[in-house]
């Protein structure tokens, strides 16, 4: 066929794949805008509260709770209460309660246990769950308050650690909370804890056991058309085993085969895992290659929390692997394969065999039968004529 003027394949595949890849690249950007609008994780806001604007016969409500520090304009000096003590040792305290309001608030105070939430960080149990830890080791001069607006109140408060107490750290939380009635657009009714706290570490004397250990570790891959475009995701769980509160600085690093590095990361530095606690974490790696067989190692740096001071563990890693087949080259291989194989049988039919000279058979050769002895003498030849229907004698030539 002509070229020029035969059909051209070429030119409405490649308008065919424009338009396939500006819609794909069309949806793609509408799915991310939808996805990001509005599911992001709400973050608590710590900051304080504007004041009303004048007129609007709105109050502002604000509180803080400290340790009672020695800056009376001040909430306090110390960042959190902190003790080491002996088991079934005393120790006593106060805590400062400011309110900042407009208006007079009555507060529910209370002592609590804490621990590492979902994303590692450092949370207290909700106000109807009661404490079995430290929290328990609270005792308040009182659990009711009312302060004036722009007022401090000191409110003390012990430490009782049990004889049997088990060494290591144990933390809490003292917690002073405004339950605040709302009401929602629907009109429903609900009451809204407002709380806020602070921290409480008590180190029981005794023999301590820093450990960070990785748990659950597990990879998965999963291939792309492009063998180059492939993703690995991680999933591990971070967990303290020990009896002290540490820091983890996290890293991931993915290898070929061949041991290459292919991608690297810092996963989230957790400034202090509680003991017996544990944080799990997924991440994926995009753009690693399928070398049939690619590994993750996570390595994990356990760190001091601010204020202590103990001999930390060395870093340790941990290693998953997961498969990871070219299966775009494999069917390309398969199918060079095919049709490797029908070009040689087309190829051998269209041949044909050998031609044969004129003449010359075509079957297998006669059957010779033993010939006659040396020496031996030939028998003659019997010849049979038929002559008026009836045979006659035979004659030696």
């Amino acid at each position: 066929m002509d070229p020029d003027t035969g059909p051209r394949p070429t030119g409405r595949v490649d308008r065919r794949s424009a338009r396939l890849f500006a819609s794909a690249a069309i949806l793609t950007l509408t799915a991310v805008l939808l996805l990001g609008v509005g599911t992001g994780p709400a973050a608590a806001d710590t900051s304080p509260l504007p004041p009303p604007p004048p007129g609007s016969g709105q109050y502002l409500e604000a509180w803080a709770l400290a340790p009672t520090g020695t800056d009376p304009s001040q909430p306090s000096s110390r960042p959190y209460l902190s003790y080491t003590l002996a088991p079934g040792t005393d120790t006593a305290d106060s805590v400062s309660l400011w309110n900042y309001s407009d208006v007079q608030l009555n507060f529910h105070v209370y002592g609590t246990d804490a621990y590492n939430n979902d994303t590692g960080e450092f949370t207290l149990l909700p106000g109807d769950q009661a404490p079995r830890d430290a929290g328990k080791w609270i005792a308040l001069k009182t659990n009711h308050v009312t302060v004036a607006a722009h007022e401090r109140v000191d409110i003390p408060l012990e430490i009782h650690v049990p004889a049997d107490a088990s060494p290591g750290d144990h933390t809490a939380g003292v917690v002073a909370s405004v339950p605040t009635p709302v009401t929602n657009g629907a009109g429903q009714h609900a009451v809204v804890d407002r709380r806020t706290g602070s921290r409480v570490y008590v180190r029981v004397n005794g023999p301590v056991n820093p450990a960070l250990t990785v748990e659950n570790l597990s990879s998965d891959y999963h291939g792309d058309f492009n063998p180059l475009d492939g993703t690995l995701d991680v999933s591990y769980t971070l967990r303290n085993p020990g009896n002290i509160r540490l820091g983890a600085r996290q890293e991931i690093t993915v290898e070929d085969i061949f041991g290459r590095e292919v991608a690297h990361r810092q996963v989230k530095t957790i400034p202090e895992v509680l003991p017996g606690n544990a944080i799990t974490f997924h991440e994926s790696f995009t753009e690693v290659p399928a070398t049939v067989r690619v590994g993750a190692t996570i390595r994990v740096t356990p760190l001091e929390p601010v204020g202590v001071s103990d001999t930390l563990p060395a870093p340790k890693d941990w290693t998953t692997h997961a498969w990871a087949i070219p299966w775009t080259v494999l069917l390309f291989l398969a199918l060079g394969i095919l049709l490797w194989r029908l070009y040689r049988r087309y190829r051998d039919a269209k041949s044909g065999p050998a031609a044969l000279p004129p003449g010359s058979r075509t079957g297998p050769p006669p059957a010779l039968g033993p010939g006659p002895a040396p020496g031996a003498r030939q028998a003659p030849e019997r010849v049979l004529r038929f002559e008026g229907g009836h045979e006659g004698g035979a004659r030696a030539p």
